[in-house]
């Protein structure tokens, strides 16, 4: 069994939806699709499928002091219950440098639906000796936070306006 992150990081996630139509059920409807909703958290063209409810995603660059990091990471996303989940079964950080691309990262986000729209949460993690060291916890703390801004976005952003395409359509 792996060893849980050192530090961690999480966030409550809401989203209201307002549309018409936009019921729990067709709400549930949209999250059980599975891979609408992740392409529509993460850049389309960072995503690549290797198998079936399993993905590659490339991340844009982020600033982590004076390193440009770019997490690759595996995802694993389905439909579990009546939530929607996605979370990270391996990850590599180029650009940290110091041997440090194998510095263990986590993720884990759920997304669930209410009357009054979809609420979750993401929950980030970091697993190495350094994150123990004052100046490693705040890096990685400032690291975290910023996944955590990142994901935010693309929920109240991507999926907003996708789920909005799609309860536009008819596809309830």
């Amino acid at each position: 069994m792996a060893e849980p992150p050192a530090l961690l990081r999480r966030r409550e996630l809401s989203l209201p939806i307002t549309a018409p139509g936009a019921t729990r059920e067709h709400l549930l409807a949209y999250l059980a699709l599975v891979d609408r909703p992740l392409t529509a958290l993460l850049a389309r063209e960072r995503l690549t499928a290797v198998a079936p409810g399993e993905f590659t995603y490339r991340s844009n660059p982020h600033q982590v002091l004076q390193w440009q990091v770019v997490p690759t990471l595996t995802l694993r996303a389905e439909w579990e219950g009546d939530q929607f989940e996605v979370r990270s079964t391996s990850c590599r950080l180029v650009g940290l440098g110091f041997g440090l691309e194998s510095l263990g990262f986590t993720l884990e986000a759920r997304l669930g639906a209410e009357v009054s729209g979809l609420t979750g949460w993401a929950e980030v993690g970091l697993q190495s000796r350094l994150v123990h060291s004052p100046i490693g916890q705040r890096v990685g703390t400032l690291a975290l936070e910023a996944v955590l801004d990142r994901i935010e976005r693309r929920v109240g952003r991507g999926l907003r306006k996708d789920l909005g395409a799609w309860l536009g359509g008819g596809k309830f």
